[in-house]
């Protein structure tokens, strides 16, 4: 096929916002602030959890496989092999549990308030959550904000100190114990950066385009008309205000998917005076898309390493009988659900100083995929 050209009036004047994918996507960068002791930052302006939130809650496919491996962490029950150290009930430390898998998954890791009793013992462990938690380089202090967005407009900061499993309470001052009643237990993925690093960061350019692809198909559908066709009105130049009046009017009788069918009548003083309408000529972006929408969607499975038949995703053109999903189940529950599993059981044996606190019995299709998943 030969290439069309196309030619653009003089008069035409195009404009473009964010040309560059890269424009929308928050850098994941770490700078030390002036003051709080040396606070690091946690990307660009501070934001960078919040961006990923974002994409968790516009990318479908991020969603999915983060929800379905929740589960698979969580399992389906808890035991807890030393009752007596734990003060809350199966039922909290279930929902604590799966709070802490989807924040691993999310943000690449999780904290834990940590309460200590007048004597130093622990008395409560609590989920905090960490995107609002920032720290400095070491992790040894800890800044709490329920809203980094707005912390200049008056919002309260908490500063805790670093969870410390060696801590002689009895030698301790008043002072010393006060300032250690409530501690953070910070778990990252990544001991080179003060921030954890989220499992599929390589894959951030793929859950966009993907975000990118439903907008455009949202804006396709509400915009349709207006996106494809150029209206020329051949009697004259109107004023500023007209054009805009004319404009708006048009675009709220005859865009979108909701006016679709509508018949567009024009009255004119002669042929010469003729509405001319105009269409562009446009790419299939549907099939180029797909293709698209499909690539980036198996750049985030690769990044957690998982199968999409697992998360309710059939692979196209191919049956996935209940022994295939028993298989990747296990090379998934081995690979990323086990040493999850394990980072979890392995904070609470931290913080009360024994090991094999809890264990998790895996989730299972049929009851008995695997044997019990303990810490150790």
């Amino acid at each position: 096929m030969e290439n069309e050209v196309i030619t653009i009036p003089n008069n035409v004047r195009f404009a473009a916002l964010n040309p560059y994918l890269e424009d929308n996507i928050v850098k994941p960068v770490e700078k030390r602030t002036p003051g709080d002791e040396g606070r690091i930052l946690w990307g660009e302006k501070d934001l960078y959890p919040e961006y990923l939130v974002s994409l968790y809650e516009n990318v479908p496919t991020l969603q999915s496989i983060i929800e379905g491996t929740v589960d698979f962490i969580a399992g389906d029950y808890i035991n807890v092999n030393i009752p007596q150290l734990l003060n809350m009930s199966d039922v909290d430390l279930a929902e604590q549990i799966r709070e802490l898998a989807g924040d691993v998954l999310l943000f690449g890791g999780f904290a834990l308030q940590v309460v200590r009793g007048r004597d130093g013992s622990v008395a409560e462990v609590y989920y905090i959550d960490i995107r609002k938690l920032r720290t400095n380089k070491d992790n040894s202090v800890f800044w709490y904000c329920d809203d980094w967005a707005a912390r200049f407009g008056q919002k309260e900061v908490i500063v805790y100190p670093a969870f410390m499993a060696e801590l002689d309470w009895a030698t301790l001052s008043e002072e010393e114990r006060n300032r250690h009643a409530s501690s953070i237990l910070y778990v990252k993925s990544s001991n080179k950066k003060a921030y954890p690093v989220p499992r599929y960061a390589a894959a951030v350019k793929a859950a966009e385009i993907e975000k990118g692809i439903d907008n455009f198909h949202l804006n396709s559908l509400d915009n349709g008309f207006s996106a494809s066709y150029i209206v020329n009105f051949n009697n004259g130049v109107p004023a500023d205000n007209i054009k805009e009046e004319i404009e708006e009017n048009f675009t709220e009788k005859f865009s979108g998917h909701q006016n679709a069918g509508r018949v567009l009548m024009s009255w004119n003083n002669n042929k010469d005076c003729a509405t001319t309408i105009e269409k562009v000529p446009v790419d299939d972006f549907g099939d180029r898309y797909k293709a698209l929408s499909e690539r980036s969607r198996q750049q985030l499975f690769t990044a957690f390493r998982a199968n999409p038949n697992l998360f309710g995703i059939p692979t196209e053109g191919n049956g996935f009988a209940n022994e295939q999903y028993e298989e990747s189940y296990k090379l998934y529950n081995r690979t990323v659900v086990r040493p999850l599993q394990k980072r979890i059981c392995d904070a609470y044996d931290k913080i009360f100083g024994v090991e094999g606190l809890i264990s998790i019995k895996p989730f299972s299709l049929a009851g008995n995929i695997e044997t019990e998943v303990q810490n150790g």
